[in-house]
């Protein structure tokens, strides 16, 4: 009888179930995302490309189990809400109060468990498509990775289980305190929010002085090393739930007191948000940090997708070098997406490497303007007898000959009498490596296999291409691979909060309704009290990673060169996360009829 009652009570309210469901699946899955890269320390040491990415992956999960606790312990708040009147009722009907713990209990590590395994499939299953469609547009080539890991999954179970079963018995606790009438009129109960102003004052100050702490040491990664990391860790976390609970708060109040909230839904909406934003605080750091987390990693990612390629062009005039081009090595030439492509004649003779000048004044070749090992990249002609200055120390050109040691220039007649081991030299530069990457691996190997040259000895851009895509590749990689994956962890989040209180807004916009507001008035007031939701954590994230981008100068040019397009867009896909919150939630609270007046 009560295993029939408590399915008739899911069944109900099986809509909550699911948002709650949907909510637990998609947080276990970012986590064994985030674990399976975390504790993967093969993975780490051969794509990082720095000596302390383990400990630095090693503070992200503590973050993330931070978060975790966050979420778990509001969905478990939230289940014991949505089951305390079926527990009062089940209790007034006869059952014991011990029965209905251990039914509890089960219920809640049961559902922990089911979103768990569902979450680590969620999760394999969007790492092997991510992973894949990343590999492909970056190009970039990863070592020890793999979507199904062992330990991940071990380590993303138990610790949702452990949180679950602890979960599980504070709501037990908390349940055999609570008087059966109070179970049965808990939904009545309103919420009191107390307004302290001395304690919002302190907790203002307080948070503001963290969050500076916590940005001073980003900055300071170079003095401070390893140590910046937990200080900015736990300093940003504390200033954030502090400034949501002071500050917004208290704006929001003066706000209220103004001729600006007299005007239509405002005071409502004020209200509404100040109520929220109350009892949010927690949920509300969770998105503004996930947020930072998200932003901050796909700016990295931009950043070395952005200097892979510049620091390509800063080292060679051309792409590739072909030696004695095959009839199989032009067919792959055609293929590539050709910028420039100029050709010179070469003969060896002992030690010395010998070549006709009027190929070169009739095709000059080119060259860095600036040989700096720092530079822009740019690609200059020079004249014939600048170039022949230039030749003999430009590692461009001494490339074509990486086993001669001097360099001559003939005229015309004596190039062609002279004896000697002669080639065909074919120079290219393509638009972009990455796009070209796979024909010039072929046009490499091809060289390789004919001339027997260190990989590193052919020359041209596309051998800096691949030791930088081993250097920075991974961070890359890790860069968007994270930024998608809590993307969607913060959109999760934010998303079920509200969704999962529809049912007690219901009883609000229905009062309104009775009232004679219209529905397009409720429509602006939803719009403006969820879309705050939305942007209040976003500002503060934006600020976390202007900062915070501070810690990668070591690694990168300029970290904030794309910052603002990155920006752009990442908010881009959060509005249009806020835009499907805020449609949902509008079809769940606004009456579907207006009453007439």
């Amino acid at each position: 009888m009560l295993l029939k009652l408590a399915i008739t009570g899911i069944k109900q309210r099986f809509r909550d179930y699911v948002v709650l469901l949907m909510g637990l699946i998609i947080s276990s899955g970012i986590f064994y995302i985030f674990a399976s890269l975390a504790i993967n320390t093969d993975f780490i040491k051969a794509n990082s490309g720095i000596s302390i990415a383990a400990q630095v992956f090693m503070f992200g999960m503590v973050l993330l189990l931070i978060i975790t606790m966050v979420y778990v312990s509001y969905a478990n708040t939230f289940l014991l809400s949505m089951r305390q009147h079926d527990y009062g009722l089940f209790m007034m009907l006869g059952a014991k109060k011990q029965n209905i713990g251990v039914l509890m209990v089960l219920e809640t590590i049961l559902l922990g468990g089911v979103a768990s395994i569902i979450g680590i499939i969620l999760g394999i299953g969007v790492s092997s498509v991510l992973s894949q469609f990343l590999f492909n547009q970056l190009g970039v080539t990863i070592h020890h990775f793999s979507p199904i890991y062992g330990p991940a999954m071990i380590d993303t179970l138990t610790v949702y289980v452990v949180l679950f079963a602890l979960a599980a018995v504070l709501n037990l606790s908390k349940l055999m305190r609570t008087p059966v009438l109070k179970l049965l009129h808990v939904e009545d109960e309103a919420t009191n929010v107390r307004v302290r102003p001395v304690l919002q004052a302190l907790a203002a100050v307080l948070g503001i002085a963290c969050l500076a702490i916590g940005y001073y040491a980003m900055a300071q990664i170079m003095t401070l090393q390893l140590t910046a990391i937990p200080i900015a860790l736990v300093t940003i976390t504390l200033g954030t739930y502090l400034l949501f609970s002071a500050i917004i708060g208290g704006v929001l109040t003066a706000i209220r007191k103004s001729r600006f909230a007299a005007k239509r839904l405002r005071t409502f909406t004020l209200a509404q948000i100040n109520f929220r934003v109350r009892g949010y605080t927690r949920i509300l750091t969770v998105v503004s940090l996930l947020f930072a987390m998200a932003l901050g990693a796909i700016s990295v990612g931009a950043g070395f997708q952005r200097q892979i390629p510049t620091m390509v062009a800063s080292i060679s005039s051309y792409t590739i070098s072909i030696k004695d081009e095959t009839p199989n090595e032009a067919k792959l030439a055609k293929q590539l997406h050709v910028k420039w492509q100029k050709s010179y004649q070469q003969t060896i003779q002992g030690d010395t490497a010998y070549y006709n000048e009027a190929a070169f004044a009739k095709q000059p070749f080119p060259m860095l303007a600036n040989p700096a090992a720092k530079n822009d990249g740019r690609v200059k002609q020079f004249s014939l007898p600048e170039f022949k200055k230039k030749a003999i120390i430009s590692s461009d050109f001494l490339a074509l000959s990486p086993t001669s040691n001097h360099i001559r220039f003939l005229n015309n007649s004596d190039f062609n009498n002279l004896k000697g081991q002669k080639h065909q030299l074919t120079i290219i530069r393509v638009h972009s490596n990455v796009q070209d990457r796979k024909v010039l691996e072929k046009i490499t190997a091809s060289q390789q296999r004919r001339f027997h040259e260190p990989f590193f000895n052919l020359g041209g851009g596309y051998s800096g291409f691949v030791l930088f895509n081993n250097l920075f590749g991974g961070l890359e990689f890790m860069g968007f691979f994270l930024g998608i994956a809590f993307l969607a962890m913060l959109a999760s989040c934010l998303m079920f909060k509200i969704l999962s209180g529809a049912n007690k807004d219901v009883v609000r916009y229905n009062m309104l309704n009775r009232i004679g507001v219209s529905q397009r008035l409720m429509k602006q007031a939803i719009w403006q009290e969820v879309g705050t939701l939305f942007i209040i954590p976003g500002v503060l994230g934006i600020i976390d990673v202007l900062f915070g981008l501070q810690m990668f100068k070591p690694l990168l040019y300029n970290p904030y060169e794309i910052v603002g397009w990155t920006i752009l867009g990442f908010c881009m896909l959060y509005g249009l996360y806020a835009w499907l919150t805020i449609s949902l939630y509008r079809r769940l609270v606004v009456p579907p009829m207006q009453l007439s007046k």
